[in-house]
């Protein structure tokens, strides 16, 4: 978007906008500021300087659309930042109430502009303002600089996130292998367990065999004790994972 598109956007939305709290608003098509009436003209040709600065560095600058408003960005090194101008005001509280007993407040612009990096990341400077001795507009220099600053403690951050998230990673890995160790024990446990009892049952199986054979003598084939221990071994195999191996 070039410097005269944008300021003429700006300029028409201005133009455009009802007195809200004491500011004019803009939130489509143009730079996000929302500032007092007196401060239009100079809030317009510290825009102008501020892009001609953003065209200098070769910083682009755009409109980011959303459904209720157009958020102004600019991208630096990859990282986008969201941009807006304000002024301060004052709120002072009315005697009188409204109709329905509400308390009412005037909203009055204090001249004080205010240039903000909306999302700049934590520790980074976000604001930069009109002060006891100097003006906005000769401080956008430094504004640059903080966005420069920003995106190098941006790029910081997203090296402390990236090595977060890879130890996040790696921990939830090592929990999901203890997880599977666990399971794997128990399925190693239910399987033992299963074998005792087979083997219990054998043992069983071969008691009952001997204490027959010592109390009626030798089995003979196809009487109904040979037929019991044929099925109960059978049974007992069909059940025993180890003999399937």
């Amino acid at each position: 978007m070039n410097l005269d598109s944008l300021t003429e956007k700006t300029r028409k939305s201005i133009r455009k906008a009802r007195l809200d709290k004491g500011c004019v608003t803009t939130r489509h098509a143009d730079f996000n500021i929302r500032i007092g009436p007196n401060s239009v003209d100079r809030t317009l040709n510290i825009l102008n300087s501020l892009i001609r600065i953003f065209e200098t560095k070769n910083i682009k600058i755009f409109l980011k659309e959303e459904p209720y408003e157009a958020k102004t960005c600019v991208t630096i090194s990859g990282i986008t930042f969201e941009l807006d101008l304000y002024e301060k005001i004052s709120i002072i509280k009315k005697e009188e109430k409204d109709w329905l007993g509400c308390t009412q407040y005037d909203y009055i612009p204090t001249g004080k502009l205010v240039l903000r990096i909306k999302n700049a990341p934590y520790q980074a400077r976000s604001e930069w303002c009109d002060g006891k001795k100097q003006r906005l507009e000769n401080i956008l220099d430094s504004f640059v600089e903080g966005l420069y600053e920003a995106v190098i403690k941006e790029q910081e951050l997203e090296k402390e996130r990236q090595k977060w998230h890879e130890e996040y990673l790696k921990k939830e890995e090592e929990q999901r292998a203890r997880e599977l160790e666990r399971e794997q024990f128990k399925a190693l446990e239910q399987e033992a367990i299963a074998w005792q009892r087979i083997q219990t049952i054998r043992d069983y199986i071969e008691a009952v065999t001997k204490a027959y054979i010592l109390t009626k003598g030798p089995i003979e084939p196809g009487s109904e004790f040979d037929k019991w221990i044929t099925g109960a071994k059978a049974l007992v195999n069909r059940f025993d994972s180890l003999s399937k191996i």
